[in-house]
């Protein structure tokens, strides 16, 4: 696997000490597909092992919406 600098992590998440822009998803593959549609480099993935939506997304800025 090439290295695309994700940073990749089980753990916890805190959504109110998170100060970055993040989506909860349920896969990897979803983070990547809304990155690349709102234009949005993805810098961490973690997986917080909950029953719906697990994956948390972490995103470099913020979109243009």
């Amino acid at each position: 696997m090439k290295e695309d600098n994700i940073k990749r992590s089980t753990r916890k998440f805190d959504p109110v000490k998170e100060s970055r822009y993040w989506l909860p998803t349920a896969s990897e593959e979803h983070c990547k597909k809304i990155g690349k549609k709102r234009g949005l480099r993805l810098i961490e993935v973690i997986d917080t092992e909950a029953e719906v939506l697990p994956i948390i997304c972490i995103f470099e800025g913020y979109p243009n919406e």
